[in-house]
């Protein structure tokens, strides 16, 4: 599997966005510079833990946010472990925790921007990511973009877009997610969101063709 990939410039009359590169490379560079390396261990290490085991990893991420409380990564992980376990109010607080803190982090951003789509606050949107909806404006300077963070970004400018009634913006962005990702939950929960047809409609529409 290549490491890479190239999205070309999408251009439609409801979506334009400049080329972006994805890879599936994990980048610790930024951590390298923040984690000694026995602490930068122990967080890959809780990372790992966290995807197989979310709910033994919840404590000890805990105990190890006491130490790193301004870290990006170590609030979005412990966000992520408390939303596995549906503590949504410990999340919800970490989520704006985050953000306040490290307010140029992607996934700060991401989750905050969730947070006010959540509590019907999409005005705040535009703020929070200096009114740029794509991640070569908004990061001119990184050449490339996990999976993750491409797909992250995607879903959220989805379901931002539809929720201002701008369908054909949300399935661009849902287009270009599933491209690269599309058995993530989030990418379904769009594609549903996009294209799911309620039951008494699809009576209705059968009662039709007949």
């Amino acid at each position: 599997m290549k490491n890479t990939l190239f999205i070309p410039e999408q251009r439609t009359p409801h979506l334009k966005l400049p080329p972006h590169t994805i890879t599936w490379k994990q980048d610790l560079s930024h951590l390298k510079k923040t984690f000694s390396e026995k602490d930068l261990d122990v967080f890959l290490k809780l990372y790992a833990m966290a995807n197989e085991n979310p709910r033994r990893a919840k404590k000890k991420v805990e105990t190890f946010y006491e130490a790193h409380p301004d870290q990006p990564e170590v609030l979005n992980l412990l966000t992520y472990l408390y939303l596995a376990r549906r503590r949504i109010r410990k999340a919800n607080r970490l989520i704006e925790e985050n953000y306040i803190k490290n307010p140029d982090y992607l996934f700060a951003k991401i989750n905050y921007a969730d947070l006010c789509l959540r509590r019907k606050k999409t005005q705040i949107i535009p703020e929070i990511f200096n009114k740029k909806f794509n991640l070569t404006e908004l990061y001119p300077n990184k050449k490339m973009f996990h999976i993750s963070e491409f797909r992250g970004f995607m879903t959220l400018m989805g379901f931002y877009h539809l929720s201002l009634g701008k369908r054909e913006a949300a399935e661009g962005y849902h287009y270009l997610a599933a491209r690269v990702d599309p058995n993530h939950p989030t990418t379904k929960v769009l594609e549903k969101k996009l294209y799911f047809i309620p039951f008494y409609k699809r009576f209705i529409l059968k009662l039709f063709r007949r």
